[in-house]
Formats: structure tokens, C-alpha cells, sequence
């Protein structure tokens, strides 16, 4: 039976809803205009029905959907618990770890105990070799000491492993809350000390010890920040690529044993590295004979304690939780236990917990699904670069080199992850999670000096995000992505472009954003383009840095739009790339029907408002505003969608309403 159906501001011929499923409308807030603020009108229903958790920092319906997923990935823990499987299988490692996890009345009797062999050891440090030697042992767990090394392609020679030093041991989120003189950054600094001091009094030191040891370590870790490029510099790869040899990485700090660390963790000495941030080195350097030993001995207590607290007795997580949770973020409770034990053992045994997950939840249909729609979104990508205006053919037959390069993985790794020399007992936690950083720190250094394995994942299978990665030139979408809302089997087309065919156009815009763009196909750093071609493409990707910088999350606090900018033009890119690759792919089919009186051009274009859609507390907004590249959720559905023509047609918007930008500060690029 067919039925005619009139909403929002069209009225078409209509199939029954029940073929296919669209857009929930019952998200929708028709009391809102579309035209004048598409996400409040996109979500806002489901928000006044769906109030913030109070254990959340940010909101949206994703974020359900992600609690979806930690659910399912219970079901696999719990069920591995039951098992009697064998010793270092994947079940006996999940099921082992997620076990020793939920036995919160056995950690808390350990109370500090399992951690205290390491305190001890630095207690026990007496001169500089000792400081040194401490600083590799907890280095090889994965811990800021603050010096370390990772394995990294060559950005010069892309098929190649080399090593890469790098310099952390910041307990606060970024070096503006060290440097910076606003109110919002003076009362963190105030909040760390605070906290620092109640960590320190938790593992038995007085009063006037731990405000001795918290003076300490800020001025550590402060000195470091002032060393430290910002945010934005970070987003210049050239910025941070410093070939360097061995010899001359002795040189460039010589108070530190690098011959010790390098043999320690078995990294070759051959050939070069790469030091990202030459003048962190330097100042980690100047520390080693600035800073006396008993303020580097606070200092690794510090880190041991803080970086090890969310797997101490309740106490210590609890002060944790009311710093880094409460303070930096604004929520005002934890999640449930099952909930944060599923996504440790997710994060130290992702591969061995995914591939359950895989098994289970995702069918081979979805998986063929989903690369047919990154395979469409990639050629609307090569199309769009032999049509622009303001590319000539040399830097057009460069571009193309770059994108039919692109490699896409889909799902999960044809090879798992063995997690060889893992340790899981049922009944020791710490020792649990310290033995799965060595594995992972281990798994990473034994690239160096290999060829790149092209195999090898950056995220689990059940997480549900995706990235690019510019020096493999690759997109990778793991299967927890593949899951209703954003990817539904039985949904239009229109809403799976909209959603997840979005972050996926997302992600193979990162191959020709303001960063992508500097890399060529092969993944080296190497200019590929016309000095007069990038000029134009640099003007347009301005555009977006402009607009990103006159949205604020608070009167007088706004985005910055250099930080932005990256993932501004891979959601605008996302958006224009999966609406075009949508469109052709009905080419031959005829239209998708209009469900729930919505078009299918408005399916797709809510399915982008309610996936990208999101609240954030005031706190995790400040602290995004610093941290973040990404923009607030609110302005991944209005920044894009507001440069679009598209949309202004399929919601009959107009020029002077606010989802219409005055065409001549319309950005576009792809």
C-alpha cells in the first residue's frame, strides 16, 4: 500500500516504513527549525528523553551504542572466565584478566602492596646510573620515566622501521595548564597539586613530605612543558623531523646512558632515528644535573603512583577518578566497575578479546557492505580531484598516485596478536596489567630495524572509531564501527553513507588534509605538489581554520582554529565525499523511498547530525579546547553541513538562515 506522507517542509510519495529502516524520528526536535541549528533539530528529541549520565563526559547517541559494545564484550569476558582454557590461549588471557579485574575485595586487601617492590626500587636509587637504569625499567612497562623510545616508520624511506625518542612525563593534559596564566588553568594547576598530595599521603608519606615531592615534580614536569612545542606546531610533520644518529643523539643529551637504555630494550644503534622534539631532549638533558635526585626519586613516585592508580585499591582510584575525572572532564561518577574492566582488558588485550567479537558480531555481508561503500567513497575522491578547477595535471596525476595507493582494511587483522610472554593470573591485577604494557612495549620496539609489517592494526577490533595513517597510507575501520546506528544492515543506504560512510570519507580525507597532503604515496614526507597548486589548496584549507575559530563552547572561550583544522577538512570532506559516492550509488537503481516523510537526501543528512551529534560538560570542553584537534560534536554536524548547497536543498533552507554560510566564506576543497 502506498500512502502519501508530509513532515518538516516536503511532502512526498512514500513506502511503507517497515522495508527499510531510516533515521529514528523519534530523535528529531521539531520544535526546532532545521535551518537554523540542524543538530539541536537532529537530536534535540532524543536528548530531552536521554539525559547526560552523571558518569559521562560527553554525550551523544554513540555514545549508548559504545555502551552497547562494552556490554557484548562482557558477555565474552564473563563466558572466558568460565572456561578452563588453556594457558596463554585467548580465552585464559581475557577471561583470566578481565576476572582478576572484577575481584575489587582482593585488590583492595593488596591495597599499595603490589606496587611496592617498585617504589622500593626507587627508594634504593643512590647515584645517576641508578636514576638511569630506574628510568628504563619503568620505561619497559610503559610508563612516563619520562624518557622512552617507540618504533616508527622512516618518514624518508617508508618501507624501513627506525626508532624514535620520545619525551612524556606530563601528568597534566597538555603544556598550556604548566605555562598558561587564565583562571581556568591556574585552578587545574592548583587541583594537580592538591591531588598529588593526597596520592602521596595514600602511599604513606606526611604532610610535609608530600608537598615537598609535589613542588618537586611540577617543577619537572614544568620545565619539560617549556621545552615542548604546542598543539599546533605538532601538526606540521616537518616540524617534528629530525633524522639523527646514534652518535649524535649522545651528543644532543650526553647526561643520559643511551648505550644502557638502547641495550636494555635490545634497539640497534645503526643507521639513524628520529627525535621529534629535539629541544625536549635538550631540557630532559639540562634536568639530569639541575634537578637533584631526591626530586627525580618524587618525581618516578609520582608516575608510579599515578599511572598505576586505576589499578590499585579504591582508595588511590577513587583520587584518581576525582582529578582526571571530576576536575579535567566533569563527570561525577565512575563507571561501573564491569564497565571500566572491559575496556582495560580491551586496551592490553584488544586482539585476543576482539577476535570473539569478530566471531560474533560481525557478519561477513556487513564487512563486504562496508568496503563497497569506502571503495564508492574513494572513487567519488579521485573524481573530485580531476575535476577541481585550481589543481593543474601534474599535481592532479600525483594526487591520483596517492589515493589509488590507498590501502583499506576493514574489520580485523589477517593476523592476530599472539601475546607471547603475557602473564595472566586469576588473582594478581597490577602484576596482569604491567605484564600486558612489557608485551606491548616489547611488541612495538621489535619493529626497529625491520621492514614495515603493513599488517599490524592501531586499534582493536571492537573499537568503535576508525583512522588514518599517513605513513602507511592506509584507512582503517574496525568492526566495532559496523553496528546500528551508524551502520545498519537493514537501513537505507542513505543512513549508512550518512553515518559511518561519513567517518569514513572522514578518514580518506586525512589523505589530503593540511597534514595528509604534505605525504606522498608511498608515505614519505615529500612536497608532491605545484608551489602554485599548494598555495591554492593551503587558501582553502584556511577557509575552514577561519570559520573553526569564531566557535566557541563558552562566552570568551573559542576554538582554535589551527588545531581544528585537520579534522574541520576531514569532516567536511567526509560529508561532501559519502553524500556524492550515496548519490551515484543509486545511479541505475532509481531513488531509496521516502520513510517516516523524510526524504532519502534528509535520511542522510540526519544519520550525519545524529552520529556526529554530542553534549559535552563545560569541564571536558575547556579541557578539548587545549587537547582536542577534533571540534565539539555540536560543530561537526553545523561547521560542514553549513557549506553545503546540498543540504540547503534538501531542507529547503535559504541565504540569511543560519545553516547557509554567505557563499563567498563557503569552504570547499574536495
Amino acid at each position: 500500500m502506498r500512502f502519501v506522507a508530509c513532515a518538516l517542509l516536503v511532502c512526498t510519495l512514500s513506502l511503507p516504513a517497515q522495508q527499510l529502516r531510516g533515521v529514528p524520528v523519534e530523535n528529531l526536535d521539531r520544535s526546532v527549525n532545521p535551518c537554523n541549528d540542524f543538530e539541536a533539530f537532529a537530536v534535540g528529541g532524543w536528548r530531552k528523553t536521554h539525559p547526560m549520565p552523571e558518569r559521562q563526559a560527553t554525550w551523544a547517541i554513540r555514545s549508548v551504542t559504545q555502551d552497547d559494545t562494552w556490554a557484548r564484550l562482557r558477555t565474552i569476558a564473563e563466558d572466558d572466565m568460565k572456561k578452563t582454557s588453556p594457558k596463554g590461549s585467548p580465552a585464559q588471557l581475557t577471561g583470566d584478566f578481565y576476572g582478576a579485574c572484577m575481584d575489587d575485595a582482593a585488590i583492595n586487601s593488596a591495597g599499595l602492596k603490589p606496587l611496592e617492590p617498585m617504589l622500593h626500587a626507587v627508594d634504593s636509587i643512590r647515584d645517576v646510573k641508578a636514576l638511569n637504569a630506574a628510568m628504563v625499567t619503568m620505561a619497559a612497562m610503559g610508563m612516563d620515566a619520562p624518557v622512552g623510545e617507540g618504533a616508527t616508520q622512516d618518514s624518508h624511506d617508508t618501507t624501513k622501521m627506525i626508532a624514535e625518542i620520545q619525551i612524556g612525563g606530563l601528568g597534566m593534559p597538555d603544556r598550556d595548564y604548566y605555562l598558561r596564566d587564565e583562571a581556568r588553568f591556574k585552578h587545574v594547576r592548583e587541583e594537580y597539586m592538591e591531588y598529588m598530595k593526597k596520592m602521596y599521603a595514600l602511599a604513606g608519606e606526611n604532610a610535609e613530605q608530600a608537598t615537598t615531592d609535589s613542588a618537586a615534580v611540577m617543577k619537572i614536569e614544568t620545565a619539560l612543558a617549556q621545552a615542548r612545542m604546542s598543539r599546533v606546531e605538532l601538526r606540521d610533520p616537518k616540524a617534528t623531523d629530525h633524522p639523527t644518529t646514534f652518535a649524535e643523539l649522545k651528543t644532543l643529551a650526553p647526561h643520559y646512558d643511551w648505550d644502557a637504555d638502547f641495550k636494555a630494550k635490545h634497539i640497534p644503534t645503526t643507521g639513524h632515528m628520529n627525535v621529534g622534539q629535539p629541544k625536549v631532549v635538550q631540557a630532559f638533558d639540562g634536568l639530569l644535573t639541575s634537578v637533584s635526585l631526591a626530586e627525580w626519586k618524587a618525581y618516578l613516585r609520582w608516575h608510579l603512583l599515578d599511572g598505576n592508580a586505576a589499578s590499585l585499591a579504591d582508595n588511590f582510584e577513587e583520587t584518581s577518578f576525582a582529578f582526571r575525572g571530576t576536575v579535567l572532564s566533569g563527570t561525577k561518577e565512575q563507571r561501573p566497575r564491569w564497565q571500566r574492566c572491559v575496556i582495560t582488558t580491551d586496551r592490553m588485550l584488544g586482539e585476543a578479546l576482539g577476535h570473539e567479537y569478530v566471531d560474533r558480531y560481525l557478519p561477513p555481508e556487513a564487512k563486504a557492505r562496508a568496503r563497497t561503500m569506502a571503495v564508492n567513497i574513494v572513487n567519488e575522491l579521485k573524481l573530485s580531484i580531476q575535476t577541481r578547477d585550481w589543481m593543474t595535471a601534474e599535481t592532479k596525476t600525483k594526487a591520483l598516485e596517492k589515493v589509488n595507493a590507498l590501502n583499506i582494511k576493514i574489520g580485523y587483522p589477517d593476523k592476530w596478536k599472539t601475546y607471547e610472554g603475557v602473564v595472566v593470573k586469576r588473582d594478581t591485577f597490577l602484576e596482569n596489567v604491567i605484564s600486558a604494557r612489557r608485551y606491548s612495549v616489547r611488541d612495538d620496539l621489535q619493529q626497529i630495524g625491520k621492514p614495515v609489517d603493513r599488517g599490524r592494526w592501531d586499534m582493536t577490533p571492537p573499537t568503535m572509531n576508525a583512522y588514518y595513517n599517513p605513513l602507511m597510507n592506509e584507512v582503517v575501520v574496525p568492526a566495532g564501527y559496523l553496528q546500528p546506528p551508524g551502520f545498519d544492515p537493514k537501513g537505507l543506504d542513505a543512513i549508512n553513507y550518512g553515518a559511518v560512510g561519513v567517518s569514513i570519507g572522514h578518514e580518506i580525507s586525512h589523505g589530503v588534509d593540511d597534514e595528509g597532503a604534505q605525504y606522498a604515496a608511498d608515505g614519505r614526507l615529500l612536497k608532491w605538489w605545484t608551489d602554485a597548486d599548494y598555495k591554492n589548496f593551503t587558501e582553502r584549507t584556511a577557509c575552514t581554520t577561519k570559520q573553526y575559530d569564531n566557535y566557541f563552547v563558552e562566552p570568551g572561550l573559542h576554538l582554535q582554529g589551527k588545531l581544528v583544522t585537520g579534522e574541520s577538512l576531514g569532516d567536511l570532506g567526509g560529508v561532501n565525499l559519502a553524500f556524492r559516492a550515496y548519490e551515484r550509488s543509486r545511479e541505475g537503481k532509481g531513488p531509496e523511498p521516502t520513510v517516516d516523510g523524510l526524504t532519502p537526501e534528509q535520511q542522510f543528512f540526519l544519520a550525519e547530525g545524529q552520529w556526529r551529534g554530542a553534549l559535552a560538560r563545560p569541564e571536558m570542553a575547556r579541557t578539548a579546547v587545549s587537547t582536542d584537534p577534533h571540534p565539539p560534536g555540536r560543530y561537526r554536524v553545523l561547521g560542514p553541513l553549513s557549506n553545503m548547497p546540498e543540504f540547503d536543498k534538501a531542507f529547503a533552507c535559504k541565504e540569511g538562515d543560519a545553516m547557509v554560510r554567505p557563499t563567498a566564506e563557503q569552504c570547499s576543497v574536495w
